[in-house]
């Protein structure tokens, strides 16, 4: 999950999508821990169920979501190497504060804690690179090759599509060389290649959902509009969740490559749709709790793993047992999550950044993005956009 760009903010659709998907998360991921026999066991199978296809769909989308916006601010950028150090620092800053407290949050706390200190990492190297969000072996660092913050392995593929359009802006032979190169890594992958790190990182078919994005960014930039996108929106949503129902129902029976396409695909229809919606009527996306919500996303993506770990310990202790006690701590753990990003947010996440954004150099002030998409001409538009 990549955080919110404040440019951006404006774009309401666009944020309560980021709402509902990290919203999705934390269901998909509470009712896997409740499932745990420490906890609540099988009481908690049904909740599994239902919100299974929270992960994959969430990863899909964000990862789609990403590279439309990046894409779209930046790609007027592509060829203009002077434009690299305020590319960096703007994504560097949006990256990296919100994560290093929170890694070091997370890790002081872990020490405080024998049964927990014994799963961190020792290594500098480990620390380094996680702090760095660089790839790791997860069959070295054990988990998910994210330590300490265990869902931050989606950011290192973040980072990785940071560096390939850092590339494009670079020189834009760059950009389309290290495309090539993930591409012939990809099909000899696919056709038994090495599945040993760093090529299997690198091989991964999740990187083909920033292309999709990127992609849907160039659709949206054209003079080309869509005759009715409120229900084709409300159609991409249906087929959306609908495939993720039957890629879980088949369980395994799709390769899992075509399920992230299937995923990216009715996730570019969907961002497409809100687009023209949106650029047609402003004012038409204004729920506040939706909007509070994805403004918090990133911050509710970082905190949410090590807090169900904690609120899910506390529903036990204070008694809480059976199907009943199971669906109440569901409702209130989700919530405190919720609350807590929320908070982190407003109180530190947005005056930290407030405090770095002027020490980064940054371009002009430019018009939201529902401005941008509702000028003409593409290449007159000056791209602002959120992530």
């Amino acid at each position: 999950m990549s955080p919110p760009d404040a440019a951006a903010g404006r774009y309401r659709s666009l944020r309560a999508c980021r709402a509902v998907a990290a919203i999705l998360l934390v269901c998909f991921h509470l009712s896997d821990n409740l499932a745990k026999d420490k906890f609540f066991g099988h009481d908690a199978d049904v909740l599994v169920r239902i919100f299974a296809l929270g992960g994959q769909a969430r990863v899909a989308f964000f990862f789609v979501l990403s590279g439309f916006i990046i894409t779209l601010i930046h790609r007027q950028d592509f060829g203009v190497p002077g434009r690299l150090l305020p590319y960096l620092c703007r994504r560097a800053t949006r990256i990296y504060p919100t994560y290093v407290l929170v890694f070091a949050c997370v890790y002081l706390g872990s020490l405080a804690v024998p049964s927990l200190r014994e799963g961190l990492p020792t290594g500098l190297g480990v620390l380094v690179k996680s702090l760095f969000l660089l790839p790791q072996d997860p069959a070295v660092v054990g988990g998910t090759g994210a330590p300490v913050i265990y869902v931050a392995w989606s950011l290192q593929y973040e980072m990785v599509f940071y560096g390939v359009v850092g590339l494009g802006i670079l020189h834009r032979r760059l950009f389309v060389g290290a495309v090539a190169m993930y591409m012939a890594n990809l099909a000899w992958q696919l056709h038994g290649g090495s599945e040993s790190f760093p090529g299997s990182f690198f091989a991964n078919d999740l990187l083909l959902l920033f292309g999709i994005g990127a992609a849907t960014a160039w659709v949206v930039a054209q003079d080309w509009r869509m005759p009715r996108p409120v229900p084709v929106a409300i159609v991409a949503g249906v087929l959306f969740f609908g495939f993720g129902a039957v890629a879980e129902a088949l369980d395994g029976g799709l390769p899992l490559p075509l399920v992230h396409l299937g995923y990216g695909l009715f996730a570019a229809m969907l961002i497409v749709a809100l687009v023209q919606a949106e650029q047609r009527e402003p004012g038409r996306f204004g729920n506040r709790f939706a909007a509070v919500v994805g403004d918090a996303s990133y911050a509710l993506f970082l905190i949410h793993f090590p807090l169900l770990a904690l609120l899910s310990k506390a529903a036990v202790a204070a008694g809480l047992h059976g199907v009943g006690g199971m669906l109440v701590s569901f409702v209130l753990i989700l919530a405190s999550c919720i609350a807590a990003s929320v908070a982190f947010h407003q109180w530190i996440e947005r005056p930290l950044l407030k405090g770095l954004a002027p020490r980064a150099p940054s371009k002009p002030k430019a018009p939201d993005m529902v401005s941008v998409l509702a000028t003409p001409r593409p290449h007159e538009a000056a791209g602002a956009a959120r992530r």
